[in-house]
């Protein structure tokens, strides 16, 4: 540890400004180079828009520091100090990192920045590869209040706890599940065919574009709406990403409004438009980023229950079925003559009927086969090749021949008499 003023700290051109169990500071590493001077006004222009925009709402950094050479730089917010003990796991250190790499996604941040060591805005030295550092202000900022602006800045979702109970029942609970489900499987073959159709580049040829995207149709004149709006999301994913450009939360939000008002205009089949709310609409963003980006299947943008079970609600679903058993089996010994029993008892009967009956099929199925074997080749086929030709075993052949009354030749392989 040093003072500000100390000799030492000034000859250090990087320094430990944070560690694993205490931090006062928040450090983003700004990766897009700018031009050279070591000005703020020398650093990417994006970057100084951004910038630009977080200090009208109150919340710029507290120091800039420009690199000489390449106009990259370093911003440093000073904050409210957050703790953790020896394994640095703490709640808010949790935010630390939330808020950390909401601001440098915002301001297109080096990913692999390393927090550990940053450059110091106390050095005095004469390396030419030293960052020149303004001071802009000494507010110290809860790290909460932040992450909130910066979220409301970056259009994306606030942080919401859970409800510890979503569902009214057990069964609400699994017809969510399975329409989750369900949807997601249909949205992943969708992905999964607009990945192999952009990667083909079959959009130059095709002649039912309408305004640039290819509408799905449900009938003659009605459209999918919902999943052309999606469909050309993801083709605008791949292209932005292809192109090199950002995959922002707008870029994507625009391409499914304007799939969406395509299709409503020409398919809307006398329907009224009902585009998702904005929530669900970033929501679809971040998934069609995802899918993107680390080939992902994407799950359904709009679900009467969004979102995937949590854990709560998985144990929920692993209690329900564990409890399930035990008290079916708990009725039946206890009230094996109530309403319950008599019904599973009676459904029991009828599934062993259908056994039975599919059993007995069978077996007249194996022996018309050898007797048809007979009438054709004036021989019986062999019990081995029964089997096999049926996915049976051994034995079933035999107890099906024994039945119908056939009696093999002797002379045979081991194991072909009934």
């Amino acid at each position: 540890m040093y003072r500000t003023d100390s000799e030492a700290l000034g000859k250090s051109e990087y320094g430990n400004l944070t560690s694993k169990q205490y931090a006062a500071v928040l450090v983003v590493d700004i990766d897009q180079p700018g031009e050279a001077g070591g000005h703020p006004a020398d650093l990417a222009l994006y970057v100084r828009n951004v910038v630009r925009v977080l200090v009208e709402h109150n919340i710029g950094p507290a120091w800039v520091g420009v690199n000489l050479i390449s106009g990259k730089g370093q911003f440093i917010w000073l904050i409210a100090p957050v703790y953790a003990d020896a394994s640095g796991k703490f709640s808010q250190m949790k935010l630390l990192a939330a808020t950390t790499h909401t601001l440098g996604e915002l301001l297109g941040h080096d990913p692999h920045f390393a927090h550990g060591f940053s450059r110091n805005p106390f050095y005095t030295g004469k390396s030419p590869s030293a960052y020149r550092w303004y001071r802009q202000h000494n507010r110290v900022m809860r790290l909460g209040d932040l992450i909130r602006q910066v979220r409301d800045l970056a259009g994306t979702d606030q942080y919401e706890a859970a409800p510890r109970q979503q569902f009214k029942s057990g069964r609400e609970l699994i017809n969510a599940v399975k329409t989750r489900r369900e949807e997601a499987q249909a949205f992943k073959a969708l992905a999964q065919d607009v990945d192999a159709e952009v990667s083909a580049g079959l959009d130059q040829y095709d002649p039912e574009l309408i305004d640039g995207v290819r509408v799905l149709w449900i009938t003659e004149g009605t459209a999918a709406r919902d999943e052309t709006a999606f469909r050309h999301a993801l083709k605008t994913g791949h292209r932005l990403r292809a192109a090199g450009q950002r995959l922002t939360d707008a870029a994507i939000i625009d391409a499914y409004e304007h799939a969406y008002n395509v299709a409503q205009t020409h398919g809307g089949a006398g329907r009224p438009a009902e585009l998702p709310p904005m929530r669900d609409r970033q929501t679809m963003a971040r998934r069609v980023r995802g899918y993107v980006t680390q080939s992902k299947s994407t799950s359904s943008m709009r679900s009467s229950a969004p979102g995937k079970a949590t854990s709560s609600e998985r144990k929920a679903l692993a209690t329900m079925g564990r409890r399930g058993g035990q008290k079916a089996a708990q009725r039946w010994k206890t009230a094996p003559d109530s309403d319950y029993a008599k019904q599973e008892r009676a459904k029991l009967a009828v599934a062993n009927e259908n056994r039975k009956t599919s059993a007995a099929a069978d077996s007249f199925a194996i022996a018309s086969w050898f007797l048809k074997g007979k009438s054709e080749t004036g021989e019986y086929p062999t019990v081995g090749e029964a089997a096999a030709e049926f996915s049976v075993s051994n034995r079933t052949v035999q107890r099906a021949l024994s039945k119908a009354g056939i009696v093999l030749p002797t002379g045979r392989r081991k194991g072909d008499r009934p």
